[in-house]
């Protein structure tokens, strides 16, 4: 059994990373039972084919983009958060959208075909419960961004009239699914599972779900069942730094994570990788989402108070000094150094008065908000670009944490507890504990740990605070000019606007179910649209 695992972790690291692969090209429901399904080799590939592509890298560092942490310029994120999105609305760069029901038939293909197939029994239940696991998970982003979906565990083809299934029932579903596979996958780190699922992802997404849902009870059961494990860890827990380098290249070696989307270095990567997408301009990329005000006021100040209290410390003119140690480590702030450079999105040229800024915020490859993505963010040589992968992380002990911790503060149990796991994120802010757990600061730890992680959307959906944090302007940082000799920042009395942001109670936060898919299924559309 080891043999065969350890060969598929390293083909599923391989392909991942690559789009090329033939099992994404030719469907695992066309593959003729005559010429595959018949062997060990079989079964291995097939399972490569259920890994590649199960998630992409944007909708966890980009999706921000729809709500009130991040400006998107190039993708289409920001039609969510100004209330543009239809029906034919590109919001998912490069692969197919997410109302698309190829993977699922993948995977109900998969679960079947393998039935039939002489192997190791356990093999085959571990390898089954892996890709119930990715069915579920498929099935969960679904239920988040459009409610109702057609709920189908068997292969079938994909043109057929598929019903709407009630959003609870998909739920219960996911959830069901996921308790039973918990029992069946091994409780191990995602170092040592190579990246295969394990039962901690299980949880840790059930908990996820149970939280969204107002299973407030059960989230933190679940919520501690993985803390429980003892196989997770804050990576490198106590400084700005170590929450830094938790999302670089270097640090796959990393035990706070939870569920990853794997990655390798070297040629199987594809097209332009990531980090040369979210880089500014400078460093050879085109800061394809850019961070906000409203984003930067969240972190509090040394002092552990927020900016509005008058108590705090802060200084409208040195706005990033005495602030949360997470802040500098996240956002690239007007000023700030980064590899013997001072970041300058607020000058139009240089200073020598002719030379024009490639920085400057108007500019298209320019963080538009003045305030540029720092987190994933590693400078390096542009011919280097494509052999520094770092896996995504989906899911990790953080949001495990703050999972207990919400659910906490709803249920007015174990507060104490919980405010000892929110007291760990704050070290790595350098602030003092809190001493005192509220919903307030829950959320707001939950934004700041969890910023460009693709969480805000949903947590802005499940508050229902979209009536707040989705209406209004799009802002940046202050107008202003950058000494680029010292750093300093000469501040102006304006904020850079990118955006007006429009909520439509109506459509309940849920997306419209694309064009394409309406013509295919016959499904009817989400309401608002």
């Amino acid at each position: 059994m080891k043999k065969y695992i350890l060969i598929i972790t390293i083909i599923v690291g391989s392909f991942t990373a690559c789009n090329e692969d033939f099992l994404e090209i030719l469907p695992l429901n066309s593959l003729s039972d005559g010429t595959f399904w018949k062997t060990q080799e079989d079964v291995d590939l097939a399972l490569v084919g259920c890994y590649s592509n199960w998630e992409q890298w944007w909708n966890i560092l980009l999706f921000d983009g729809a709500s009130d942490n991040a400006y998107d310029e190039h993708f289409g994120w920001k039609a969510i958060a100004n209330g543009q999105v239809n029906s034919t609305t590109s919001i998912s760069p490069v692969t197919p959208n997410e109302y698309y029901y190829g993977k699922i038939m993948k995977y109900n293909t998969f679960l079947t075909k393998i039935e039939n197939i002489e192997i190791d029994e356990d093999i085959k239940i571990k390898y089954k419960a892996e890709v119930r696991f990715l069915r579920a998970y498929d099935y969960f982003i679904k239920t988040m961004y459009f409610g109702d979906v057609p709920l189908v565990t068997e292969p079938v083809n994909y043109d057929v009239n598929l019903p709407r299934t009630p959003v609870v029932e998909v739920q219960q579903f996911i959830l069901d699914e996921l308790e039973e596979i918990s029992a069946i996958l091994p409780v191990s780190d995602n170092i040592t599972s190579g990246g295969h699922i394990t039962a901690g992802a299980a949880l840790a997404l059930r908990a996820r779900l149970e939280l969204y849902m107002e299973k407030y009870a059960d989230a933190m059961t679940d919520a501690q069942r993985v803390i429980d494990m003892n196989v997770y860890e804050l990576y490198d827990g106590g400084s700005p730094e170590g929450f830094r380098n938790m999302f670089l290249p270097g640090s796959n070696e990393n035990k706070e994570a939870i569920l990853t989307v794997n990655y390798v270095n070297g040629p199987t990567i594809t097209g332009i990788y990531y980090p040369q997408m979210c880089n500014t301009p400078t460093y050879g990329g085109f800061s394809s989402t850019s961070g906000t005000r409203s984003l930067v006021d969240a972190f509090e100040t040394t002092l552990g108070k927020t900016i509005d209290d008058p108590t705090s410390g802060y200084d409208p003119n040195l706005p990033y000094n005495n602030r949360d140690g997470r802040l500098a480590m996240t956002v690239l702030c007007p000023g700030q150094e980064l590899n013997g450079i001072f970041f300058n999105p607020l000058d139009r040229h240089q200073p020598d008065g002719v030379t024009l800024n490639i920085e400057y915020h108007t500019d298209g490859n320019a963080a538009n908000t003045g305030y540029a993505l720092l987190k994933y963010i590693k400078p390096v040589p542009i011919p280097e670009m494509q052999q520094n992968a770092v896996n995504i992380q989906v899911i990790r002990l953080a949001e495990v944490y703050l999972t207990y911790a919400e659910a906490a503060v709803e249920t007015n149990t174990n507060e104490d507890i919980a405010l000892g796991y929110i007291n760990l994120l704050r070290a790595r802010g350098s602030l003092p504990p809190a001493t005192v757990l509220t919903r307030d600061l829950v959320r707001r730890e939950r934004r700041v740990e969890l910023a460009f992680e693709g969480l805000r959307y949903f947590d802005i959906k499940r508050w229902d605070i979209g009536t707040t944090a989705l209406n209004g302007p799009k802002e940046g940082c202050r107008e202003g000019s950058v000494d680029m000799t010292t750093g300093v920042v000469t501040w102006g009395n304006t904020y850079i606007k990118v955006d007006d942001m429009v909520f439509n109670p109506a459509r309940n936060y849920l997306l419209p179910i694309p064009q394409s898919e309406l013509d295919a299924t016959g499904v009817s559309q989400n309401p608002g649209y």
